[in-house]
């Protein structure tokens, strides 16, 4: 009873099951698994060695459960054929294909079958086609209505974007989106969407922190916390180790720190991180840091150009007034301008200038005068150019051609024709035609262009020129700039290197160092060192140009190979070889394989596939050719492969031929036998068919004797992973890799990790198992869907709370908490210097060197300090910057100020016994005309340059450095220049004041009306009332009465008389020393004339001289520095007035009756002429008495290589060049131009001196004989000028071209021959000088430029 007890327990867990589910409603396809069966099994005999009483007990309540088991599983098995007959029934439909799955999927349902989908739906099979559609006879599947919409049954409509809706038997069913689940406080739904999501950022401890933020909790300074997926995880902070032996907790922090140290500045003790100005400085901030002090100087923003100087004790300039030129000046105060046409004042710091106001000029177009402010009407400014009075020029207006001429400030124009020829400039203004013409090109006005061939000039059109420049290139952003062809600028977008151009992103080597590889980069070049590969030989070599070392090179018969390399052998090539280590290794070349089975044998290698090569022997492509070791078999060579078919039979008539041995084709034999079948089955005849036993899957065939047998063959399955049939696969289940599934069974994937797989007619589909979202950022997979349990950082699992180094930072520190992993720096000891540097690779800074203010320093480098360059300097100490200032040159003064860098200057001079501040300018020293300066503690004066000045009479004031214009000095009283005065002695003269000039003349009286009236006191009549052709003039204004320009009237006031005019002739000045050639007339409307050149000076050496002006009427004498010239007064005449004649010349008039001439040196003068003694001295006849003038010449203060020379046509000697001369005096005696004395008799003609460069003139003496033998003297010298032969005789008589002169002789400009006391001398234009002297036969010669 136990064995049976044991062998039913599998049947009753099995009808268990099948009554559970029986009772559910289902039934299970479940099996018991074989595990729990074996199990229980191997209990069995365990539990039967028990008391036989014992199990009796045990099994009888047993049995009676069986009992009634059985009667449940006999009515499970009438349900379960009552189910199957129902479905074998649904599945013999062949309508189906429209209807829900799992209604029998791929059967047929018969003709006229009906059945119900739905409560609502009724389908029918007709002509092989399901019919489907609403029961009408049923209310409830009708429709639905849903907010006033109506939908009919089964459809589906979406009343909103996240909502669907279905229309089943009449009633509405919806259902919202499938979300996931959310782990956080708090969700929003953003617009557009129908999920929540969580809302970014966190709220802890009351404040909001936004969404990756990390912060510290202010309950806890002691928790690290971060804020991610809107939920906060939070760690403790790990406390670095205190390099200090007693670190001190501060409130509010979490570890404990050092205490800061202080600094200690003279008497002062200064706390760890305060700041203060340095004492005395105020421009030195200094500041406490870890116990050392560092300064800097403070930095000021200039706010204005010109700023002042800073007040006391503090460091920065202030804009309340202006420093410039060296001097304050106070917010205001006017400065001195450059423009001499601005006026310029300090503003806050900066100086305003304003043009100088100009009274309003009398014309419309006054134009402006270099050296003048104020346009004056002496010239004309119209349309944007400068005319002078008096120019006539030509414009276009609006198409027309003008003709201007511009007078006194007016410009007046009138239209002509324009022409047509090409554009002219004109001299003053603009030109006539607004085109230009540039190699024979024609361009408009305003227009610019690049002339062709020239990419670096820009021309353009202006006023009808051409105006061409080059073009300005701005400097570009790189060092090695390139010029592409045609173009005119550099630019960046390639590079130019010792004269190569190289393309952007180009690498070159270095064509003067090939030890270096550039890089062009944006137009700049930059090098560094090549970097030797390694090399593979143990001594590799360097050759001369070579910049790394290489391997040697290998030498086989005549060629050299390099190392490394692979290369066929030269004289066999069927070896390969290879270069190492200057030698070369060879061995038989490796053979490709070839593309046939049988290929002949080529050069090196069997690659021949024009052939075949078999048994050892070898055959033409297409040969035939019996097999060599199976004669039943007949071969072919077809391109390298052979190809061996069986040798073809004579066909057999009978049915089972044989082959006998050592044949090659079967034959007949003569009865065909039987074959036996197993057990006791009858033989199967010849050629019968029969299935053998046990197999029905195989067709057997009886051939005399033999049975061949073959499987059935089965059509191909529907599915892709059958199971084996008895016979052929079957899709009612699954064999999936080796394993086989029941139809419907799910199991995982035995392949794919985290896959299911489902077993459905035949064919499995597998995919991955549905897993919720993890709630944090580094999920692990554990059980095949993501957990929170550890984290998952970049490809590397971590258990949470595991500590690990940052794969992306070497120098950072992660830790995993739930899924989260928070990284920090690792913590580095505190290095024991103030600037640290951090050595890449390196974590942790390091004192092997400093970094201070971005600028790395080596140990023990000095550079300046990045905070104060040009004041302080720095050096790296062990990884501390030590900074101080730089030392200060001593002040040579007893006051000195801060400079530059705070040292002291000496910025005030003592000069004269006056203390003068840095930049004052002063006066030097009484009566030095020097203008000096304090400039840095030294005093710098330089001489007054004084103005020239415009007048000729000037004189220096005493204790005055520049002279003044002095005017006219009469009669110990100074006159200014251009001033007019009635002499105290003369009231009817007048004299005026002109260009040191004073001339005095009787005043001349006209008459503007019929009646003129003179009173007492009147030197010329008046006429009174101030009118005059029907006008009248007020007091003070004059005009011109008639043509005359000389003539004026003035409207005078008379005391207790009405005003009256007053007309004269207006008094010219004197000309004195103008020369006749000189005088210009006076212009149209002018009165006097004038002077081309500037009129002689009466000096000291003239005084009391007189001179003959130009105008006879006048006498001029030099006195106190000043030309008097009076107007002679003439006699009164004793005849009648048309009896008047004045001669010409004259000033005064005389009578018509014969005048007395004069006799001068025996010649008879007629009265009025003039004529020139010599260049000294003037006469001339006046009413037969000669008047005669002469010159007086001022004193010579000639130089030492210098001498007083008369010019021919001159009365004043002036200072030339001392000459050089050769003389011949005595019987004679010759002294050279240079010095050297000879002595030479002889009696005939020689040649005294001659030109010999340029043939100018000859000197030739004739010598005669004295009357003692061997003594001559010279009777005659001549000289040869050109064509003129000039002769000096005894007697100091001359001929000139054989004719004889009269001393003195002057042909112009050749020429001048004077008597000069005793001696003849000869002047010629060459500077040659001849003077022979007396009967001494003495003779002298000399120009300056023999010397």
């Amino acid at each position: 009873m136990a064995g049976a007890g044991a062998a039913l327990l599998p049947l009753l867990l099995q009808l268990g099951s099948l009554a559970l589910a029986a009772r559910g409603g289902e039934v299970s396809r479940e099996r018991p698994r074989l595990a729990d069966i074996l199990d229980y099994q191997q209990q069995a005999p365990s539990r039967s060695l028990a008391p036989a009483g014992a199990q009796q007990q045990q099994w009888c309540p047993l049995e009676e459960r069986l009992e009634r088991l059985e009667a449940e599983v006999t009515d499970l098995r009438k349900q379960n054929r009552d189910l199957q007959a129902r479905v074998m029934q649904l599945e013999s439909c062949g309508c189906c294909s429209t209807l829900p799955q799992g209604w029998g999927l791929g059967h047929t349902c018969p003709e006229g079958a009906r059945w119900e989908p739905d409560v609502c739906t009724a389908c029918v099979c007709r002509d092989g086609t399901a019919h489907c559609g609403p029961q009408p006879n049923l209310p409830h599947c009708r429709g639905c209505s849903h907010n006033g919409q109506s939908y009919g049954h089964g459809e589906t409509f979406s009343p909103d974007a996240c909502t669907t809706c279905r229309c089943l038997a009449g009633a509405v069913q919806c259902r919202g989106p499938s979300c996931s689940e959310l782990n956080c406080l708090e969700t929003l739904t953003p617009p557009g969407e129908c999920c929540p999501v969580c809302r970014p950022g966190c709220e802890y401890e009351g404040q909001l922190h936004e969404e990756g933020a990390s912060f510290l909790s202010t309950s806890n300074p002691c928790l690290q916390c971060s804020c991610l997926r809107s939920l906060v995880r939070c760690v403790p902070v790990k406390c670095l180790p205190s390099p200090c032996p007693e670190p001190v907790l501060r409130p509010g922090h979490c570890c404990p720190a050092c205490q800061g140290p202080g600094c200690t500045d003279g008497n002062f003790h200064r706390d760890h991180g305060q700041e203060w100005t340095a004492p005395g400085d105020p421009c030195r901030i200094c500041r406490c840091l870890e116990g050392h002090i560092q300064c800097r100087q403070r930095e000021c923003a200039s706010l204005c150009p010109y700023p002042a100087r800073p007040l006391p004790g503090t460091c920065c300039p202030v804009c309340d007034g202006c420093f410039l030129n060296g001097r304050e000046h106070s917010s205001g105060e006017p400065v001195d301008s450059q423009d001499l046409c601005s006026s310029c004042r300090c503003a806050n710091g900066s100086v305003q200038c304003e043009p100088l106001p100009c009274p309003p000029a009398p014309c419309r177009y006054p134009g402006r005068i270099p050296g003048q402010c104020c346009p004056v009407c002496d010239g004309c400014q119209y349309q944007g150019h400068e005319y002078q009075s008096q120019e006539t020029f030509t414009l276009q207006e609006n198409g027309h051609c003008l003709r201007c001429a511009c007078q006194a400030g007016e410009v007046s124009c009138e239209e002509q024709d324009c022409p047509v020829t090409p554009c002219a400039q004109s001299a003053s203004g603009p030109q006539l035609c607004s085109a230009c013409v540039l190699n024979g090109e024609e361009f408009a006005e305003g227009i610019q262009w690049e002339p062709d061939g020239q990419p670096c000039t820009t021309c353009s059109c202006q006023d009808g020129v051409p105006v061409c420049r080059a073009v300005l290139c701005s400097p570009v952003p790189c060092q090695h700039p390139a010029q592409p062809p045609g173009t005119c600028c550099p630019s960046c977008e390639s590079c130019t290197y010792y004269g190569l151009v190289y393309a952007n992103g180009q690498n070159f080597t270095d064509v003067d160092n090939p030890c270096h590889t550039c890089h062009c980069e944006d137009g700049t070049v930059r090098c560094s060192s090549v970097s030797c590969p390694p090399t593979t030989c143990a001594k590799p070599q360097n050759g001369p140009g070579q910049c790394c070392p290489k391997c040697p090179d290998c030498v086989l018969g005549t060629q050299v190979f390099v190392d490394g390399e692979r290369f066929p052998h030269p004289r066999d090539p069927c070896q390969e070889c290879h270069c190492q280590e200057g030698q070369a290794r060879c061995q038989p070349r490796a053979c490709p394989s070839a593309p046939c089975g049988h290929p002949l044998s080529s050069t090196c290698c069997r690659t021949d596939c024009q052939g075949c090569a078999f048994g050892g022997k070898e055959y033409p492509n297409g040969a035939d050719f019996p097999h060599p070791t199976d004669p039943c078999r007949l071969c072919r060579c077809l391109s390298g492969n052979v190809q061996c078919l069986a040798r073809r039979c004579p066909p057999l008539s009978c049915p089972e031929p044989v082959l006998p041995p050592g044949g090659c084709c079967p034959q007949c034999r003569d009865v065909p036998a039987g074959c036996p079948r197993s057990g006791d089955a009858v033989p199967a005849r010849h050629q019968e068919h029969f299935f053998p036993s046990g197999d029905p899957c195989s067709r057997c065939l009886c051939l005399d004797g033999s049975v061949s047998c073959q499987r059935l063959p089965c059509p191909p399955a529907p599915c892709a992973h059958p199971r084996q049939g008895p016979c052929c696969p079957s899709c009612d289940g699954c064999l999936y890799q080796g394993k086989e599934f029941a139809s419907g069974e799910r199991f995982p994937s035995p392949s794919i990790a985290c896959h299911v797989c489902l077993c459905w007619e035949g064919s499995v589909k597998c995919q991955p198992r549905a897993c919720a979202p993890a709630p944090c950022p580094f999920p692990t997979r554990e059980d095949c869907c993501p957990t929170c349990n550890n984290c998952e950082y970049l490809g590397v699992s971590y258990l949470s709370s595991q500590e690990f180094p940052d794969p992306r930072d070497p120098c950072s520190l992660c830790t995993c908490l739930g899924g989260f992993v928070t990284c920090t720096r690792q913590p580095c000891e505190p290095p024991a210097c103030s600037h640290p540097l951090i050595v890449p690779e390196h974590c942790c800074p390091t004192c092997q060197g400093c970094l201070y203010h971005g600028i790395t320093a080596a140990l023990g480098e000095t550079l300046p300090d990045p905070l104060d360059p040009t004041c302080s300097l720095c050096t790296c100490q062990e990884g501390s910057m030590r900074c101080q200032k730089k030392p200060c040159p001593p002040a040579l003064c007893t006051h000195p100020s801060p400079g530059p860098c705070f040292c002291p200057v000496c910025r005030s001079c003592v000069s004269q016994g006056r203390e003068h501040q840095d930049g004052e300018e002063f006066e030097g020293p009484e009566g030095s005309c020097e203008h000096c300066r304090c400039w840095a503690g030294q005093v710098s004066c330089v001489r007054l340059q004084c103005p020239p000045l415009p007048c000729l009479l000037q004189v220096t004031e005493p204790g005055s450095c520049c002279p003044r214009c002095t005017g006219c000095l009469a009669h110990g009283e100074e006159h200014p220049e251009g001033s007019s005065w009635v002499p105290a002695n003369s009231p009817c003269s007048t004299c005026v004041c002109h260009k040191g000039v004073i001339t005095c003349a009787q005043v001349q009286c006209v008459s503007a009306c019929i009646r003129p009236e003179r009173g007492p006191s009147d030197c010329c009549p008046r006429c009174s009332g101030c009118e005059h052709e029907g006008r009248k003039y007020e007091p003070g204004e004059s005009f011109q009465p008639g043509a005359d320009p000389c003539e004026v009237c003035i409207c005078e006031l008379q005391p207790e008389r009405p005003p009256s005019l007053h007309c004269r002739r207006r008094q010219c000045p004197n000309l004195v020393g103008c020369p006749p050639g000189q005088l210009l007339p006076p212009g149209p409307q002018h009165c006097c004339p004038t002077c081309a050149q500037a009129l002689s000076n009466c000096t000291e050496g003239l005084l009391g001289t007189e001179l003959m002006p130009p105008d006879p009427c006048y006498t001029c004498q030099c006195q106190e520095l000043t030309w008097l010239c009076t107007h002679r007064a003439c006699p009164e005449l004793s005849c009648s007035l048309s009896e008047h004649h004045t001669p010409p010349g004259s000033c005064c008039p005389m009578c018509k009756a014969p005048t007395p001439s004069c006799i001068h040196q025996g010649r008879q003068v007629a009265s009025g002429e003039h004529w020139a003694v010599d260049a000294c001295t003037s006469c001339s006849c006046l009413a037969g008495t000669v008047r005669c003038q002469s010159q007086r010449c001022s004193k010579l203060a000639c130089g030492r290589d210098e001498a007083p020379a008369l010019s021919p046509g001159s009365c004043c000697p002036r200072c030339l060049p001392r000459p050089a001369s050769c003389m011949a005096f005595g019987d004679p005696h010759y002294r050279t131009f240079d010095g050297r004395l000879l002595h030479f008799q002889g009696s005939c003609s020689y040649v005294l001196a001659k030109d010999c460069q340029g043939e100018d003139f000859s000197v030739h003496v004739t010598n005669d004989d004295r009357g003692r033998r061997g003594v001559a003297w010279t009777q005659e010298v001549a000289v040869l000028l050109g064509t003129v032969a000039v002769r000096l005789l005894q007697g100091r008589t001359v001929m000139v071209n054989q004719h004889t002169a009269t001393l003195p002789f002057l042909q112009e400009p050749l020429l001048y021959i004077e008597l000069r006391g005793h001696t003849v001398i000869l002047h010629a234009q060459p500077g040659l000088q001849v003077w022979p002297e007396g009967k001494a036969g003495c003779c002298g010669m000399g120009s300056p430029r023999w010397r």
